[in-house]
C-alpha cells in the first residue's frame, strides 16, 4: 500500500509499518496470475500482523471497490478478492454490513462475503448455525 491517503486529517500511512514498500502493492510486470502474487506477497504478509492500521488501511484503499491487487489489511487480494488472510486478521477489520432484504438468508451471506463487508447479525447467526459453509477465502 502506497500513497498519500487520508483518514480523519492524518495520513494513515504514513505511520504504517509497509508505508513506502513496494512489495506491498506488487507492479503488475512483476507478477502474471494468482499463484505469483499470492508467491510475492505471503512473505511480507506477517507485517500486518498485529497491525494497529488494518482496518483504516481497508478503508483507504478500498481493495474490492478498487480491483486493488497486493497486500491491504492484512490480506492478499487480486483484483479486490481475499485470497489469503492472516490467522489474527478478524472481520471487524471489513467494512460494516449493508443490510439486504436478503439477510438472514445463505444468499444474504454470499452478498456480504462479494462486497467484503462484515456479515450483519441476522446473516452471522444464520450462516454460524451450520446451514450454509463457504470456503474461507484462501
Amino acid at each position: 500500500m502506497t500513497g498519500t491517503r487520508n483518514l480523519s486529517g492524518i495520513h494513515v500511512t504514513q505511520h504504517a509499518p509497509c508505508w513506502g514498500d513496494l512489495d506491498f502493492a506488487v507492479a503488475d510486470d512483476r507478477w502474471k496470475n494468482a499463484t505469483d502474487l499470492i508467491r510475492l506477497c505471503e512473505p511480507v504478509l506477517y507485517v500486518c500482523g498485529n497491525c494497529p492500521f488494518r482496518a483504516a488501511c481497508i478503508r483507504q484503499v478500498r481493495p474490492s471497490k478498487s480491483e486493488f491487487s497486493g497486500i491491504c489489511g492484512g490480506r492478499i487480494w487480486v483484483n479486490g478478492v481475499i485470497v489469503r488472510t492472516l490467522p489474527d486478521a478478524g472481520p471487524e477489520d471489513l467494512p460494516p454490513p449493508v443490510n439486504r432484504k436478503a439477510c438472514g438468508t445463505a444468499a444474504g451471506v454470499r452478498a456480504h462475503r462479494r462486497a467484503v463487508e462484515q456479515q450483519c447479525p441476522k446473516c452471522e447467526s444464520f450462516d454460524q448455525g451450520g446451514q450454509l459453509e463457504l470456503p474461507d477465502s484462501a
